[in-house]
């Protein structure tokens, strides 16, 4: 005995079939789409704001201050704390660096799931434990200890870090929105 389906049946269950697997699709697609605007909105693009304005000011307190040469700025900062330079990396740390550097840190601890790779950056690591020193260092300059420097250094790369990061995102974004050129069109 030979069964046969009749043909509308079939029709039925290839309709079926389809619309399953591109509402499955669909919405995959959807998901992605708004994981990669999740990261952009709350990790990529926040973090890059707080460490370009950073380099920015740590470039204009040196231009400002110094003779546009970091390495001696911060060496006659260091050799000599209580002079110009010493007293105006501890302000523009205190006021300026440092509440830049707090909110980059927390972006990267609390939006770490955000990551686009399945590794912790090192950079991004750097940045947490070099803001959470710079903590203890401001209370002992709040307490006159001026000598008092921190073994671990800024990241000098996580801007160029965040950066490539950010441009990566905003094109895998457009590249999902079906934007052709996405973001690097000139306005």
């Amino acid at each position: 005995m030979v069964w046969s389906i009749p043909t509308p049946v079939l029709a039925a269950l290839g309709g079926y079939l389809f619309t399953y697997y591109n509402t499955r699709i669909n919405e995959e697609r959807k998901a992605r789409i708004e994981r990669v605007n999740d990261q952009v909105r709350l990790l990529y693009g926040p973090l890059l704001a707080c460490v370009t304005a950073s380099k920015s000011a740590f470039t204009a307190m040196v231009r400002q201050h110094g003779n546009g040469d970091t390495e001696s700025f911060v060496r006659a900062a260091h050799e000599d704390p209580e002079g110009p330079q010493g007293q105006t990396y501890r302000q523009w740390m205190r006021d300026v660096l440092q509440p830049l550097n707090e909110k980059a840190a927390e972006i990267v601890v609390k939006h770490a799931d955000m990551l686009q790779s399945n590794r912790m950056e090192p950079l991004l690591l750097q940045l947490v434990a070099h803001v959470s020193a710079y903590r203890v260092i401001l209370a002992r300059w709040a307490e006159g200890e001026v000598n008092e420097w921190s073994a671990i250094s800024y990241p000098d790369a996580l801007h160029a870090y965040a950066e490539s990061e950010f441009e990566k995102m905003k094109q895998l974004q457009a590249d999902l929105l079906g934007i052709k050129n996405g973001p690097r069109a000139k306005l």
